[in-house]
């Protein structure tokens, strides 16, 4: 193909590897000339004049016509000329009919403001061209041939070239500068005239017919372009008069916002819709283009749960998607997303209490946890008052309420009833005792009734049940054998300490010298080993009577006597100490001290 621009240059491209040069080449500047603004004016449409007319050969994929865009937009030309280059292509995009000059000119205005975060915030710069872009939106295409578009197909690796008309390509262009201009501008009512009812239900419309492409990309870009054009008239509507906080966007929702209104007609006809809104939000990532998506999405979802007659406009499988979403995401963002947080908060409200979630027990347990998880620890770290008032408007719902009783309920009933068989348990051990140690008293002997009677003070007392471990809780405590049945509860061991004091001194018993514990302290140590079989010994009488205790010790019963000790074994003699002789004649013997049974003075 022969060009020939306003200079009067011609260009002959033959081949890709041409045209990639061609293009190097008119980016690069004379350094030898001043740059003149008639040489960079030229510079730019001769570059945009060159990729127009071999787009369809060259740039057929997206990415390689991102490439082309993105070799002027990180030239020279826009690094110190951004401005006057914009202008010039804006005014071109106004005046220039051309579809396939169009294409190349809206594609460099969107990766040059890509990477100007205010480009697109030029509202005198915009305003006239959107009636140009929403022309290109409103072209019919054939679906499969836009499948094929965005797929990549055309590229030199396959055989076969398929055409890609040049409005597909301009429709899903447009679509996305539409978004990046509504996502950042604030358009008054006036302006937002231009998108009328028309407009709107046409993009509900492209969202049904492009749900079976095998790419999604130009299905998310028109949902994202329809929660921009809500949010644009939700402000509208506040600075219009409504004032408050969201709620009171409510009565006046249905007749300003025209997304709402458009959607409140075809509920039925946009499935599609809410489920690709729930599947973006939940393929989210950190970037910052998802999480401004985000907050757009969620405040077209608050919208639905509070308007009466879309607040079960989603199938219930898609709010519990939504419910598992908001759980991952109030836990996951960090402190830098603290909006986002809380818009997920301002909306899970009534998606719990006006859907159908309302009627479905769907991981509330999570969900209170979860919440009171962002309160916790408030002595270590900061709350944000904004965040509590919210935790606390959600934990006020009818569903965590109904909630926090039947849990409640739940610990109060299993609590209760094991406390009373342990209080039952214990009056009638404290019972028991009483009445067996009183019947128990009333005949000791005398020395036992002196000793008694300092305790006693006179009278008879019932022995308190100490509050032990087994009585704290009563779920613990193990049910009674047949043999704990059997015992009756008695004071003996008492009565045993006060006989016991009466009694003589126990006979010395002979014990072996030791080496390591010389003393008394043998004694002691085997008096103590030889008590429990002398405890077994006894009958149960004896332990209940004080006076049967000092007959038996009365007859000069000795206690058996401990068997003597083995006799230490013999140590074996030595063996006898080598004698060598050498060649010469004296003796050698070892020297004493060597010996290993030898011990030295040292």
């Amino acid at each position: 193909m022969v060009i020939d621009d306003d200079l009067g240059i011609v260009y002959l491209v033959g081949n890709a590897q041409q045209f990639w040069s061609e293009l190097e080449d008119i980016l690069e500047l004379p350094k030898d000339e001043a740059h003149t603004l008639f040489l960079l004016d030229s510079t730019l449409k001769r570059y945009l004049a060159l990729c127009a007319a071999y787009h369809e050969q060259y740039l057929q994929s997206p990415l390689q016509l991102e490439h082309a865009c993105n070799l002027i937009v990180e030239s020279e030309l826009f690094a110190f000329h951004s401005e006057r280059m914009c202008e010039i292509i804006t005014e071109e995009g106004r005046s220039n009919t051309d579809p396939h000059a169009q294409l190349i000119f809206y594609h460099v205005l969107l990766c040059h403001g890509r990477r100007r975060a205010d480009f697109f915030r030029s509202h005198k710069r915009w305003v006239p061209l959107l009636p140009l872009l929403m022309d290109h939106v409103l072209v019919e295409i054939d679906s499969d041939v836009e499948d094929v578009y965005f797929d990549g197909v055309g590229g030199p690796s396959h055989s076969v070239v398929v055409p890609i008309p040049i409005e597909a390509k301009l429709r899903d262009l447009c679509i996305r500068l539409l978004y990046e201009v509504c996502r950042v501008q604030k358009f008054s009512v006036q302006d937002l005239r231009v998108f009328d009812d028309a407009f709107i239900d046409y993009l509900f419309d492209l969202v049904e017919q492009t749900r079976q492409l095998h790419d999604d990309t130009f299905n998310y870009s028109v949902i994202k372009l329809i929660v921009a054009l809500n949010e644009q008239f939700m402000v509208a509507s506040l600075s219009n008069g409504t004032t408050g906080n969201p709620t009171s966007l409510q009565p006046s929702s249905e007749s300003k916002n025209r997304v709402l209104r458009v959607l409140m007609g075809r509920l039925g006809s946009s499935k599609t819709f809410g489920g690709n809104m729930v599947f973006m939000l939940n393929r989210a990532q950190r970037t910052p283009e998802d999480l401004c998506m985000q907050l757009l999405v969620l405040k077209l979802l608050y919208l639905l749960f509070t308007t009466k007659g879309t607040s079960e406009y989603f199938y219930t499988n898609d709010l519990c998607v939504l419910v598992d979403v908001f759980l991952r995401e109030l836990v996951d963002l960090d402190d830098d997303s603290e909006s986002l947080r809380h818009t997920y908060l301002r909306v899970l409200h009534p998606l719990l209490t006006k859907t159908q979630m309302r009627d479905i027990p769907y991981k509330r347990p999570q969900i209170m946890f979860a919440l009171e998880s962002l309160t916790k620890n408030s002595s270590i770290r900061d709350i944000n008052p904004t965040t509590r008032r919210l935790v606390e408007r959600c934990l006020s719902g009818d569903w965590c309420v109904q909630l926090r009783k039947t849990s409640s309920a739940a610990i109060h009933s299993a609590d209760p009833a094991a406390d009373d068989d342990v209080q039952s348990r214990r009056s009638d051990a404290s019972g028991n005792t009483s009445r067996d140690t009183h019947s128990q008293l009333t005949a000791p002997s005398m020395a036992a009734s002196v000793q008694l009677s300092r305790t006693l003070s006179g009278k008879p007392r019932t022995l308190k049940s100490s509050k032990s471990v087994e009585f704290i809780k009563g779920s613990s405590a193990a049910q009674p054998s047949a043999l704990d049945a059997m015992r009756r509860p008695s004071n003996a061991s008492s009565l045993n300490l006060v006989a016991g004091a009466t009694l003589p001194a126990p006979l010395p018993s002979p014990t072996r010298k030791s080496t390591a514990n010389p003393g008394p302290g043998d004694g002691a140590s085997a008096e103590r080993h030889r008590a429990p079989s002398i405890s077994h010994s006894r009958s149960d009488s004896a332990l209940l009577s004080p006076s049967a205790t000092g007959q038996g010790q009365g007859q000069g019963q000795a206690p058996p006597q401990r068997r003597s000790a083995p006799p230490p074994p013999k140590r074996r003699k030595p063996p006898a100490i080598p004698v060598a002789k050498t060649t010469s004649g004296p003796m050698i013997t070892t020297i004493r001290t060597s010996s290993p049974l030898t011990k030295t003075a040292f």
